[in-house]
């Protein structure tokens, strides 16, 4: 079997997720097919199977995985710590409500402790 026919078996295992190398679930990209089919991470490149890497960006497309740029990343990374910030602060805010409403009841009951033992 020729490596191209190697790249192109691991390709279908993988978007059937029956592969026999990685683990299941894994990625559809240029550097899993190449591990699936056993050959090096980056033994894929665009000058040399230029048909291959379309078949695996469709196969990773149709997976319902996204094949983001680098910027598209980082914004996507950014708007995640922005989310988990914005929820951080909320948390915060209430801990310190409650932590305010857990004193005051201290104090209410400190006082109401304390006017019964007058009687």
């Amino acid at each position: 079997m020729s490596a191209l026919n190697d790249y192109y078996a691991a390709l279908e295992r993988l978007k059937a997720n029956k592969p026999t190398v990685l683990p299941k679930g894994s990625a559809i990209n240029n550097d899993t097919v190449a591990l699936e089919a056993g050959r090096k991470r980056g033994s894929i490149k665009k000058s040399r199977h230029a048909a291959l890497v379309q078949a695996i960006e469709l196969a990773a497309q149709q997976a319902g995985q996204n094949v983001l740029s680098p910027t598209q990343r980082v914004e996507k990374a950014k708007s995640k710590t922005k989310a988990v910030k914005t929820d951080y602060e909320k948390l915060q805010e209430d801990y310190e409500r409650l932590l305010e409403k857990a004193n005051s009841l201290l104090l209410e009951n400190f006082e109401l402790r304390q006017n019964t033992r007058i009687f």
